[in-house]
């Protein structure tokens, strides 16, 4: 179970608290390395530890059972944040900005909950015992979980008939060092966002193929099929067509109607020129001697 924190309280400035506890904590380990006595690191590279933004990390402390610990001090970046005395069962905060957040368990080791990036970086656990110093090294890192993976196509048709593709892998946090990759049928294509195909419908391939985004805290994933991809093209096309020869079929439609009514049209105007003449010169047929008369 977590151990609470008490935070360190100084009437003087914190930067001057952190001097004299750091002060104190060195005395007591020079006190403590008598001769004969060792200071050995218990890993020389330091051990990689991933957290998720917003979330918890603990960082393990592992030191000599056989041995008698009388301090432990838990350092970021060289900065004194925890300092703690088994034997008088005392746990100190001396990072007040961070007393809420930091935790010591039962083993000592170092709990970090609701994670800022700020809580990267170095970590040094510096255990003393009566014989010897030991330092363990730990290098935090923060991440954001994957969210919102899209797959953007651009497809297009070329000259032999094949659908050509682009397909556009993203993600909302691009810059939380993330990598791509694409498969289909379980085989890895390449290691990049983009992917250009080409898809031929005679060879009647159904092929699935899967965006996988992840970075050290998480993965996601997104497929699309080829052939609904280039049948929404198709479609399109089609429609297109489609809404031309309608366009063409109307505009035909009503030329010929008009065609049809100016002829009628002039057909009734000259049947009634004809009318009227038959009714002023009855029984004569030639218009030009009706008119003499």
């Amino acid at each position: 179970m977590p151990r609470t924190l008490t935070a360190l309280r100084s009437p003087a400035p914190f930067s001057t608290a952190k001097s004299m506890i750091w002060l104190l904590q060195s005395l007591t380990l020079v006190s403590c390395l008598g001769p004969g006595n060792t200071v050995s690191q218990t890993s020389s590279t330091p051990l990689i530890v991933n957290g998720v933004l917003g979330e918890s990390v603990t960082l393990i402390l592992k030191f000599p059972v056989e041995e008698k610990i009388t301090s432990i001090t838990w350092l970021h970046d060289g900065k004194s944040a925890v300092f703690i005395e088994p034997n008088e069962a005392l746990n100190r905060v001396t990072d007040p900005k961070r007393k809420n957040r930091l935790n010591v368990t039962e083993s000592y080791s170092l709990h970090l909950s609701n994670l800022t990036m700020a809580d990267s970086g170095h970590y040094r656990a510096q255990i003393t015992t009566l014989t010897s110093l030991l330092f363990t090294s730990y290098d935090l890192r923060i991440f954001r979980r994957l969210r919102n993976l899209q797959v953007v196509p651009h497809t297009k048709w070329s000259n032999n008939r094949t659908c050509e593709i682009l397909l556009t892998c993203s993600v909302e946090n691009p810059n939380d060092n993330i990598l791509f990759r694409w498969q289909v049928s379980g085989n890895t294509l390449q290691s990049e966002a983009n992917l250009t195909i080409s898809w031929d419908p005679k060879s009647f391939n159904e092929e699935t193929y899967t965006c996988i985004a992840e970075n050290p805290v998480s993965n996601s994933s997104f497929s699309v099929s080829l052939q609904s991809l280039c049948k929404s093209v198709t479609n399109e096309k089609n429609e297109h067509l489609d809404t031309t020869w309608i366009v063409v079929a109307v505009s035909s439609i009503c030329i010929v109607v008009i065609i049809v009514s100016l002829f009628v049209w002039r057909k009734k105007i000259g049947f009634f020129q004809f009318s009227t003449q038959q009714t002023q010169c009855p029984g004569n047929r030639n218009p030009k001697t009706c008119e003499k008369q």
